[in-house]
């Protein structure tokens, strides 16, 4: 059942972020798990409803479930090739050797290269939580968020809010 909704998740994403024209990175990112101590982006750390710090405004994702959490992070302990997941002919997938080429290449310095987590869903697919990363090489935007998506009837899934990981 997961094989039907990752395409259609992934679909949203790249219409979210208005990625058409840009590279994504055929493997997919599993940066945040394996790299850091998710001290910060636990669960209950995402669930915080909308509050205003210093004039901003952060948002959290209250209604995410528990399950949803935990099986984004048990599938993104290791890479996976999200190829057969992704026919979108609106963005070039790209091995992880060519997106290091074209990180350094000057013809490519205002391109953005994106990759993504794998999904995870809850226990019904009604939501997923997704990992998306920018990168452009001659500077910003660079950042990386946690989405979050719900299912808004059918098969069509929707960003419904996004948690920044970093924004450089």
């Amino acid at each position: 059942m997961r094989s039907q909704h990752e395409p259609q998740v992934f679909s949203a994403v790249i219409k979210y972020s208005q990625m058409e024209g840009e590279f994504l990175a055929e493997m997919s990112n599993n940066y945040l798990i394996t790299q850091t101590s998710l001290n910060d982006i636990t669960w209950e750390n995402l669930q915080i409803p909308e509050t205003l710090i210093h004039g901003m405004r952060i948002r959290g994702f209250p209604r995410l479930q528990k399950q949803t959490y935990d099986n984004w992070l048990s599938l993104n302990h290791q890479p996976s090739l999200l190829t057969p997941s992704i026919a979108n002919p609106q963005v070039t997938m790209i091995s992880l050797e060519k997106f290091d080429k074209l990180a350094n290449k000057s013809g490519y310095q205002w391109s953005i290269l994106y990759t993504f987590s794998r999904p995870g869903f809850s226990e019904d697919f009604s939501q997923a939580l997704i990992q998306i990363t920018a990168y452009c090489p001659a500077g910003p935007p660079q950042y990386g968020s946690l989405l979050y998506l719900a299912r808004t009837g059918g098969e069509l899934w929707e960003v419904k809010s996004s948690y920044g990981l970093y924004n450089q």
